[in-house]
C-alpha cells in the first residue's frame, strides 16, 4: 500500500510539473484596441477572427535594445508580407513614450510595421505584465506566448502556420554557425555567389571554383540573407538563411 500511494504522489507531481509547464508555455490572449501613429485603429481579436497571427513588439522609445532589435523584426515583416499575408506586425510604445518620440523611433529605425501609442488609452504594458523592453510576444489562437528573443521567431510562428523558412538547411552546402555564414560550391566547375539580404540589396558576391568552401564574418547576426550559386553552365541554387 505505502508503495502504490508513493506512486500516486509522484504521479501527482508529474501531473502538476506538466500542468504547470503548459501554463508557462501559453497563456490566453486578452483584447485590446489601439490606434497606430498614422490614425489606423486595430482590434486583437477582430484580427484573430480573421486567421492572423500577431507579433507584438513591446518597446521604449528610450531603449537602445529596442533600436537595434527593431530593424530585424522589419526584415520577418517584410519576409511573410509586410502586413499582407498571414502575419501582423505591431510596435507597441511603453505609455511613458511621447507620440513624437515614437515618430523619431521610426524615422531613426526606418521600420516599415505600425506602431501604436498607448499614452492616454488602454495600458497594453499592464495587460500582458510586460516589465521591460524590448519584449516580443507572438498572438495566435487566441493564445499569447512567453517572451521570446529575435532568433525564436520563425521556430514560433511554426506553431502557428506553416512558414516555409526552414531552420535546418535545406543545402548541406549553406549554413550558418556561431554568427558565421558557409557556403561550398556544390558543382564540378566554378560559380558566382552573390549574398542579398531580405530587402533584395545585394550585400556581397564573390567567385568559388569548384569544390571550394568559404566562411563569411562580415554578416549580420539574426539576419535573414539569400544565397544565390550560378554556375558557368547555367545550374543555380538559392538558399534562405538566418544567420544565428
Amino acid at each position: 500500500m505505502k508503495f502504490q500511494h508513493n506512486i500516486s504522489l509522484i504521479l501527482l507531481f508529474l501531473f502538476a510539473t506538466v500542468l504547470s509547464y503548459s501554463q508557462e508555455k501559453q497563456n490566453e490572449a486578452i483584447d485590446f484596441t489601439l490606434t497606430s501613429t498614422e490614425g489606423v485603429e486595430v482590434n486583437l481579436f477582430n484580427e484573430l477572427d480573421n486567421d492572423k497571427t500577431i507579433l507584438l513588439n513591446f518597446f521604449s522609445t528610450s531603449c537602445g535594445s529596442c533600436v537595434i532589435e527593431a530593424p530585424k523584426i522589419d526584415s520577418i515583416y517584410q519576409q511573410f508580407g509586410s502586413g499582407t499575408e498571414q502575419l501582423l506586425v505591431w510596435g507597441i510604445a511603453s505609455p511613458e513614450s511621447p507620440l513624437l518620440g515614437i515618430d523619431n523611433f521610426i524615422a531613426n529605425t526606418e521600420i516599415r510595421y505600425p506602431c501604436f501609442t498607448t499614452q492616454g488609452t488602454t495600458d497594453v504594458f499592464e495587460l500582458y505584465g510586460i516589465l521591460y523592453t524590448p519584449m516580443l510576444l507572438i498572438v495566435c489562437d487566441y493564445m499569447v506566448s512567453p517572451s521570446i528573443s529575435y532568433n525564436e521567431i520563425i521556430e514560433n510562428l511554426n506553431y502557428c502556420f506553416p512558414t516555409k523558412i526552414e531552420i535546418v538547411e535545406v543545402y548541406p552546402e549553406i549554413y550558418s554557425k556561431n554568427e558565421l555564414l558557409y557556403i561550398k560550391n556544390p558543382y564540378n566547375e566554378d560559380v558566382s555567389m552573390r549574398i542579398f539580404d531580405i530587402t533584395g540589396r545585394l550585400i556581397l558576391s564573390d567567385r568559388l571554383s569548384a569544390g571550394l568552401s568559404k566562411t563569411y564574418s562580415r554578416l549580420d547576426s539574426n539576419q535573414i540573407y539569400i544565397v544565390n550559386l550560378l554556375s558557368v553552365s547555367g545550374k543555380t541554387q538559392s538558399q534562405k538563411v538566418i544567420l544565428k
